[in-house]
């Protein structure tokens, strides 16, 4: 009976020790692991997290590095640089790219040859850039000294231009005819024909002026107009054939009509030239001094005065 309660005892008590030994393993377990942890495994947590920071660190540097070296090129070349905008687009969009892929942990190598990618673009957008420079740069010298040449060329042309038009001014003005000798008579004429001189009023019949045109090679042979103007003593006003163009000549502007006109064929060489003004039978001259005008289709050739009593 003893033993019979004794083995019901025993087999009460081991489901308890059962359990103890089961919570003793766990618990062993536990202390196990918290004892790796503490001194193994969080080492080699700390050793990975550093050299994740570190290598994120590393390409955000490369990164900064680089872009700020892009932005130095663009700034260094000024408005030459967007011509390369779009590959600019190029550069910035790769490197957004890659930050995001920093951020996001991802994997170093991959990052590696991003960098290494964007690293190729950046050296073709300085070369690229380079060579718009020195293009640009020879353009502009091609263009100063294209410049430089027209100035030089418009500048002897001016010369040239002016020297001729002084030359011209000198060949017209060395072609002018010009006249000398200039002389007035009034005359009267006899019975017999024969032609006297006078300086009264009453007895004048003819007046007669002359010149002589001067020798000129330079001068195209031709014909040429000789006017003269006589003018009245006292009020000053010209004796005149008629009225109207018929009558006239220009002079600086101005229609002047003149008393009387010769056409000489005047050939280079020196040659007299006379002008006859016969008064009317019932026409009376004056008393005074009248002045006698020559002119050419040139200009003014000079002038002669005579005196009546």
């Amino acid at each position: 009976m003893q033993s019979l309660e004794s083995e019901e005892k025993i087999k009460n008590e081991n489901p308890l020790k059962k359990w103890v030994i089961i919570l003793g393993v766990i618990a062993f377990l536990g202390i196990c692991s918290t004892v790796y942890l503490a001194f193994f495994a969080k080492p080699v947590y700390n050793a990975e997290f550093i050299k994740a920071e570190y290598e994120k660190q590393t390409l955000n540097m490369e990164l900064d590095s680089l872009m700020a070296a892009h932005e130095q090129i663009k700034a260094q070349y000024g408005e030459l640089s967007e011509q390369l905008s779009e590959k600019d687009s190029i550069i910035n969009a790769n490197a957004d790219e890659i930050k995001k892929l920093i951020a996001s942990q991802a994997d170093y190598r991959k990052i590696k040859k991003q960098l290494e990618r964007l690293q190729k673009i950046s050296q073709e957008y300085v070369a690229e850039m380079d060579r718009l420079y020195t293009e640009n740069r020879e353009l502009k010298e091609e263009n100063t000294q294209v410049k430089e040449s027209l100035s030089k060329s418009e500048q002897k042309n001016a010369e040239i231009q002016k020297n001729n038009e002084e030359l011209n001014e000198k060949i017209q003005t060395a072609s002018v005819i010009v006249a000398y000798n200039f002389a007035s008579q009034v005359v009267y004429e006899k019975k017999n024909g024969v032609e006297v001189i006078t300086d009264r009023a009453s007895k004048a019949k003819r007046f007669k002026i002359s010149c002589v045109l001067g020798e000129n090679t330079l001068r195209e042979a031709g014909a040429v107009n000789i006017y003269c103007r006589i003018s009245l003593p006292g009020d000053g006003r010209v004796l005149c054939q008629g009225k109207g163009d018929a009558y006239s000549f220009m002079y600086n502007g101005e229609k002047l009509q003149y008393t009387m006109k010769s056409t000489v064929n005047y050939t280079g060489k020196s040659e007299k030239v006379n002008l006859v003004w016969n008064l009317k039978d019932d026409d009376k001259a004056v008393k005074g001094t009248y002045v006698a005008q020559v002119y050419s289709d040139e200009g003014f050739l000079g002038e002669t005065m005579f005196t009546l009593k």
